[in-house]
This record gives C-alpha cells, sequence and structure tokens, in this order.
C-alpha cells in the first residue's frame, strides 16, 4: 500500500528517490555516527591508549570474488591496521558490520582521504583500491564477513546487492577475536 509521510511525500515517490541515489553511495563507505548506542562507546580512549608502536597489520585481499585470508585471527586489546585491497576490476563491499560493532575505529585511510571520528558498516573498494582500517578489537568472539559486487542498500542487520554472488562465489570468511 502506497501512502502519505508526515511531510506529504507519496512515500511510493520517496522509494524511487532513495533507489535512484544509490550509485552516489557505491563510491563511499558506508558509516554512522560516532555515538551510536550499539558500537563501543569508549573507542577515543581505546585508541589513544593503545600502543601503536607495535601495531600488527593484517591483509584481506579480493580477487576473482574471494577473500583471501578467509580467516583472520586477532588479539583483543592490541592495534591492528588491516590492508583491504580489490584486485579485481569491478567494485566490491566488504560487510561486517558486527565486527565493527566490537572494535574502538582509530581511522580509515584511502588514496584520497583520511576518515576518523565515525562508526564503519562497510568498506566500498573500488577496482584496484586499497584501504587500511587502523583499529583495536574490544571484544572477543568470531565475526563472519560477507562481499558483494555492485551498489548495495545498507541497513541495520541488513545488506542486498543485486549484483552480490557472496556465498555462492566464497565471498565470506570470518574474524576470530581471541582473550
Amino acid at each position: 500500500m502506497i501512502g502519505k509521510t508526515k511531510s506529504g511525500i507519496n512515500t511510493g515517490l520517496a522509494i524511487v528517490f532513495l533507489l535512484l541515489g544509490l550509485p552516489a553511495c557505491a563510491e563511499r563507505d558506508v558509516f554512522t555516527v560516532l555515538n551510536s548506542g550499539s558500537y563501543i562507546r569508549d573507542q577515543k580512549e581505546i585508541v589513544e591508549a593503545a600502543n601503536w608502536n607495535t601495531v600488527k597489520a593484517s591483509e584481506i585481499d579480493i580477487r576473482q570474488n574471494e577473500f583471501c585470508l578467509t580467516i583472520i585471527h586477532l588479539l583483543q586489546g592490541e592495534p591492528y591496521i588491516m590492508l583491504v585491497e580489490n584486485r579485481d576490476d569491478v567494485l566490491h563491499i566488504l560487510v561486517v558490520e558486527d565486527f565493527f560493532k566490537t572494535i574502538a575505529l582509530r581511522k580509515i585511510v584511502t588514496e584520497k582521504e583520511e576518515i576518523s571520528g565515525i562508526n564503519l558498516v562497510g568498506l566500498n573498494l573500488n577496482a584496484g583500491e586499497v584501504k587500511e582500517v587502523h583499529f583495536v578489537p574490544v571484544r572477543d568472539g568470531r565475526f563472519k564477513f560477507e562481499g558483494g559486487q555492485g551498489a548495495g542498500i545498507f541497513a541495520t542487520n541488513l545488506y542486498f546487492s543485486p549484483l552480490s554472488r557472496d556465498a555462492v562465489k566464497g565471498m565470506v570468511g570470518s574474524f576470530v577475536v581471541e582473550e
């Protein structure tokens, strides 16, 4: 049923405008405000207390619709720089919201910019692009991640891409955070 919103805009029309704007979202990472309740609250303090001189690097390569490494072992409370590289010729999306909710994010570094003061939901990686994610895992656990291809729609606990091949083509993996 199509109705009107409080502002009087037809909801069907609003959905069309939202869908038309999706290609613009494909160029940016998807994030939420820093004080979002489901993310670690004292991220800034955790990041500042970490010893970044002893940082450990981990790498995720995306190639031929697969992640390499598929299982990434991390220690709770240790700082990391995760290098994510899209080695394919198409845009890929790394979706791992449950993991991102349990880390203290220091920054994301791309070729063009450095982003801080956000909570990450997913990473968009253009063909050939590399992004660095600087973080400290705060909670232990196992967190599955998925990948997709092309523009997608992100919402709380939902990701959908009509072009995604994800699990069918091996675009899955997991982070294992140990105490």
